[in-house]
């Protein structure tokens, strides 16, 4: 039996167990065991969560959202309360009896890992879908289904910097790269440097704030992109997010002044097809949030063009241009690949701490 825990309770909890960065949170060169008895599991988004009875007292361990879970075979009814278990992890940096789980092993049954990161799949050698009138499909055939993720950058760096070594959050291996990332202005890199160093646990999206501009392309989940040809427009839908979509006009209009506009998450996107890249200007981005991971700023006046192609069935191209010249000394341009799952089940990840299967 699951324990079922009262709204109440739940809201109760939220400043123990709010949204956050992973990296900010627990650290991962201090390593721990538990051994002990289940006496509580969430079955929740944003985090899954375990608490174990062990000797000397209780562990609240925490795991990936059950989205995430659910790829390495998690169900709501994995784990039970009264079942002994060894869960492997990370410590909670501030020494309490916190964790962040790696694996969980319930003794003489399943042992249940971290969701993985998506495996590249082999190519299928597939030419990219079209439509009737020549374009390519940045979204599914008709009849099937599927959807873009494992972005093959963590962050946004500038694409002439190389390889820069980061984990999967965008925190730099070495943050002496951090002058390689962007051509930042002054106040920009000693920002971007700071919230590198507290381990990004300023980063909106910790508080379930949407993926804004590029970063939509590096959610861990992934997005859809739905084609409507007859207005014409694209939806780029977050599935790692709170339903979250964004607008493109396709049909002509001249995208707005960041001045003549109320400042968005998504910003006003207007695009029109290069050949088989759609070329997309966005403007009218607000600044409360971070448009990519690893916590690289932008400003309100900022403008991206983003180029977006799929030069075969399985990749999607992406490529922005950043223009802020209150934040950069001058453009500069960042791409990454995505890769398309053929999966048809759209898992609600709905980032908050009360979003329990009932």
């Amino acid at each position: 039996m699951k324990i079922r825990v009262a709204a109440g309770l739940v809201f109760g909890a939220v400043s123990l167990w709010a949204h956050h960065s992973m990296t900010a949170v627990y650290n991962d060169a201090a390593p721990v065991t538990v051994n002990g008895t289940v006496s509580k599991f969430e079955w929740a988004n944003p985090h899954v969560r375990v608490t174990v009875d062990a000797a000397g007292g209780s562990w609240d361990v925490e795991f990936a959202s059950r989205t995430e879970l659910r790829r390495s075979g998690w169900t709501g009814e994995a784990v039970h309360v009264g079942d002994v278990v060894t869960v492997v992890g990370s410590r909670a940096r501030d020494g309490k009896r916190r964790a962040h789980g790696k694996t969980l092993t319930i003794a003489g049954g399943a042992k249940l890992s971290e969701a993985p990161a998506m495996v590249a799949r082999a190519k299928s050698g597939k030419a990219a879908p079209k439509w009737p009138n020549g374009h390519v499909r940045l979204g599914a055939e008709p009849g099937q289904a599927g959807y873009w993720a494992n972005a093959s950058k963590a962050a946004m760096y500038e694409t002439s910097a190389g390889n820069i070594a980061m984990n999967s959050e965008g925190i730099l291996a070495n943050l002496a790269d951090a002058g390689k990332v962007a051509p930042f202005q002054p106040w920009a890199k000693a920002l971007y440097e700071y919230r590198q160093k507290t381990l990004l646990q300023d980063d909106p999206m910790a508080a379930c704030l949407p993926a804004g501009g590029p970063r939509q392309f590096q959610a861990a989940n992934g997005v859809q992109i739905l084609e409507d040809p007859d207005r014409p427009r694209v939806f780029v839908l977050a599935r790692g997010s709170n339903r979250n979509w964004r607008n493109v006009d396709l049909d002509g209009r001249v995208v707005p002044n960041n001045d003549d506009v109320t400042p968005t998450f998504f910003g006003y996107s207007v695009g029109k097809w290069e050949g088989d890249t759609l070329v997309v200007q966005t403007t009218g981005l607000a600044e409360r949030f971070w448009f990519s991971n690893g916590g690289v700023p932008h400003g309100e006046g900022v403008k991206l063009t983003e180029r977006i192609s799929r030069p075969d069935f399985d990749t999607l191209r992406y490529e922005v241009t950043v223009e802020d010249p209150g934040t950069y000394t001058r453009p500069w341009t960042a791409s990454w690949d995505l890769q398309w799952v053929p999966d048809d089940e759209v898992d609600e990840y709905y980032c908050d701490d009360s979003n329990q299967e009932k």
